[in-house]
């Protein structure tokens, strides 16, 4: 593996970038997708997934503001090493039965993450260990205007930053999958 950089990065002076998390899709980690390299360009790697077999997506919406992500690298130059910690925070309104024995799988589990962002990118975050509730926490509030809901952190550590979700067909119905035809959403 080569550790020389092959390009730079010319400055963006469009402002038209937004932030935050239209919502993510939560898949099983035994139903994870294959991950692998490609090489796209010249001198340049991407890391992309591409899905291989039947998958369901479960889709947690968040509302505008209430969710983000952050990576990390993590290095030690002393022993060689080298890692990317994801960590996704997400909050959901109103506390119900139902979200919480979905919370308390996602605890149990180490799911696989589809993050949607307001960009239209699609990332895979925890595609190889999976991703690990790390802090939970359901609060009724206690004034009318306080939340009422639940707020998951989730945390991954991972070789590489994040997968691209990069679709290898067409005819899938369930937006923002439609390149991906053989993931639906439950």
């Amino acid at each position: 593996m080569s550790c020389t950089i092959t390009s730079g990065r010319a400055s963006d002076n469009c402002k038209d970038a937004v932030g935050g998390i239209k919502g993510v899709y939560i898949i099983n980690y035994s139903d994870i997708l294959a991950a692998s390299t490609t090489t796209v360009g010249t001198n340049a790697t991407k890391h992309v997934i591409s899905a291989t077999g039947s998958l369901t997506a479960y889709y947690f919406e968040t509302r505008r503001e209430a969710a983000g992500l952050t990576i990390n690298v993590n290095a030690d130059p002393s022993t060689g090493t080298r890692f990317f910690e994801q960590n996704l925070s997400l909050t959901f309104n109103k506390l119900t039965q139902t979200q919480a024995n979905q919370i308390k799988m996602l605890a149990y589990g180490s799911p696989n993450i589809i993050v949607e962002d307001n960009q239209g990118n699609l990332f895979l975050l925890g595609g190889s260990n999976g991703m690990d509730v790390t802090v939970g926490q359901m609060t009724t509030g206690q004034n009318f205007g306080d939340a009422n809901g639940f707020n998951v952190e989730m945390v991954g550590k991972e070789p590489v930053a994040f997968y691209t979700m990069v679709g290898s067909g067409s005819g899938g119905d369930d937006a923002p999958f439609t390149a991906f035809p053989n993931i639906t959403i439950g």
